[in-house]
């Protein structure tokens, strides 16, 4: 396993090879004082014994798909049931967060590791190729993903990052501000339900924004917001008033999966120690097709792009 450090500007970051994994984010707060703003792990054997994936690559489909299964052109697709013993949660336990990436470039601000990928645990088609391409450039993080495959398949490659902008203890008074007038609700066992999208206004109406305090008080988040907009465009900012630290993250993906860090001190953080924030395709598209569509053919690439910018208040 290798470890990249890159940046020359106000913010750097550290990837490492193991599942293309954003283990590190340092930014500086309102007097210069630098801290690590995305959360890690000290170690491989660490990485390798959590099932947080934090900062990891995920896919070839992130987030979770309904009984683990999906069609193609009427072939019926069974993948590792990882989730509740009946769903696929990430692709399953051998998934993209579990590889070990190939470094195919790198300088002082950006990397790029890339995979081929082929599914040992279920029947997932491929074999699927992957490129991420991280950036630090001044106060901004971006990471674009490229995707393509040598047999008709289903994509939702994304990154998975844990943020917490006051560089410990919990996020539970940073405020989220998320673009989003509708919202996927989800069953007990946290798949979209039938009267997916709905309006967000109540709990999870964060457009004038939130402490994750309030929001993990109303009964907490995991769910995936549905961005108004396409293209690449701001959809998300969520500020540490006490450090001062600021974060805008624009993406031109459809969805924002926001998850409030619940079990976290399973694995030596503060319960609610991080906010995932994952730019994103719907949970269950292959199974939805009313959900912009995740089928990937021969000869197509599926491209996305994420861009953070810290600044300061």
């Amino acid at each position: 396993m290798q470890k990249v450090r890159i940046g020359t500007g106000a913010v750097t970051a550290e990837i490492w090879t193991l599942g293309a994994a954003l283990n590190a984010v340092w930014a500086p707060d309102r007097d210069g004082t630098i801290a690590q703003v995305v959360l890690g792990h000290t170690d491989e054997a660490e990485r390798l014994a959590s099932t947080a994936y934090l900062g990891e690559i995920v896919g070839p489909y992130g987030n979770r798909i309904r009984d683990a299964r999906f069609a193609i052109d009427g072939v019926s697709y069974q993948l590792e049931r990882n989730f509740l013993g009946k769903h696929s949660l990430h692709s399953g336990s051998a998934g993209f967060h579990r590889q070990e990436w190939a470094v195919a470039e790198a300088d002082a601000d950006h990397v790029r590791l890339t995979l081929t990928w082929s599914d040992t645990t279920g029947e997932h088609p491929g074999p699927i190729h992957a490129a991420v391409t991280y950036r630090a450039e001044g106060n901004a993080l971006s990471y674009d993903i490229e995707v393509s495959t040598d047999s008709p398949t289903v994509v939702n490659v994304i990154s998975h990052p844990y943020l917490n902008l006051a560089g410990q203890g919990t996020v539970a008074d940073e405020v989220l501000t998320v673009a989003a007038d509708t919202y996927l609700p989800v069953d007990d066992e946290l798949i979209p339900t039938a009267d997916a999208p709905a309006p967000v206004e109540g709990r999870f109406d964060l457009r004038n924004g939130q402490t994750v305090g309030q929001i993990i008080g109303a009964g907490g988040v995991d769910h995936c917001f549905v961005l108004g907009g396409t293209g690449l465009r701001q959809v998300a900012t969520l500020v540490d008033p006490a450090s001062g630290r600021r974060l805008d993250i624009a993406t031109d993906e459809p969805g924002l999966q926001v998850f409030d860090g619940r079990g976290l001190d399973e694995i030596g953080y503060p319960a609610y120690g991080g906010l995932a924030m994952e730019t994103q395709n719907f949970p269950d598209a292959p199974n939805r097709p009313d959900f912009p569509s995740t089928l990937l053919r021969p000869g197509e690439v599926r491209t996305s792009r994420t861009v953070w910018r810290f600044s300061t208040i």
